[in-house]
């Protein structure tokens, strides 16, 4: 038995037709692990958009229960994309649940699956989108500009998640890029957004700002261009981390409804107390 209707198929095709462009169904079909095929020489398909969602469908296997979850994963990705209005949001609302489908937010999955009870709070696919726009628009910033809107993109993404964040701040002899509230703990923060990736004495600094704050204190470096190997191996050998690192492609995911800030924050804190691993990619927790 097929567990996505070909209705459902044929609709969503037809919705991505209407509404995305082609870079944003390349977008969420990889994003969720399927691979483009190629159709066979007698199927014949009108439409750049259409031919490319059939050359993904043709990969998937929709008996099997990984190819219908990665597929659910897709349709959670289209309802995170930019839109003009909330119309084709409610659009791809009606179809998944005539179908029987949970729809939360832009999660999505089968009504029998047992649903995950979420404990942080569910931040709105309107206002994640809103906040991915913002971060993409920080590219076309000079370098000085560009520094300041990222530390005030950081804000706003801990505000929608409810992490009470504070501005930069200054103290005497150094800058703070600002502090937020996570599950009880003050978090200090550094963000960094630099063409080169960040090396082991920017890590190295920023881990003796937080130490000099009091025995309590923690950390959280932001670095868009991510980690150097050699400032992560250096960083980590021999010694506790009070610090924990996230990355651009970490906030990617997060923007894209995958794993909420909140708890990509508290899985990595959780990692470097039980392996002293200052930077674990969102990535890997997601496939733990």
């Amino acid at each position: 038995m097929e567990l996505i209707s070909p209705l459902l198929r044929v609709d969503f095709r037809e919705f991505c037709v209407g509404y995305l462009i082609l870079r944003q169904i390349n977008d969420i079909f990889t994003m969720a692990g399927v691979k483009a095929g190629k159709l066979s020489p007698n199927q014949i398909i009108s439409g750049q958009r259409r031919t490319l969602v059939e050359e993904y469908y043709s990969t998937l296997n929709w008996h099997r229960q990984d190819d219908a979850n990665k597929f659910l994963k897709v349709l959670g990705y289209a309802m995170a994309q930019s839109y003009s209005s909330d119309n084709p949001r409610e659009k791809l609302k009606s179809l998944y649940e005539r179908e029987g489908l949970f729809v939360d937010g832009i999660q999505v999955s089968f009504k029998t699956d047992k649903q995950k009870i979420n404990k942080y709070p569910t931040v709105s696919a309107s206002t994640l989108n809103e906040l991915k726009e913002k971060l993409l628009s920080l590219d076309k910033l000079d370098a000085h500009n560009r520094g300041f809107e990222f530390e005030r993109f950081l804000k706003d993404l801990f505000e929608s998640h409810q992490l009470a964040p504070r501005s930069s701040f200054r103290l005497i002899g150094e800058q703070i890029d600002g502090s937020f509230d996570l599950n009880s703990d003050v978090y200090l923060l550094e963000a960094k957004w630099h063409a080169k990736q960040t090396s082991q004495l920017d890590l190295l600094g920023f881990r003796e700002k937080v130490e000099s704050k009091s025995a309590w204190s923690r950390g959280l470096f932001v670095s868009n261009s991510g980690f150097t190997d050699d400032g992560l191996t250096a960083f980590a050998r021999g010694r506790a981390t009070n610090i924990i690192g996230m990355t651009g492609q970490d906030l990617f995911f997060i923007l894209s409804g995958e794993i909420s800030l909140t708890e990509a924050l508290t899985q990595k804190a959780r990692k470097a107390a039980e392996t002293g691993e200052f930077y674990v990619p969102v990535f890997e927790l997601l496939h733990s």
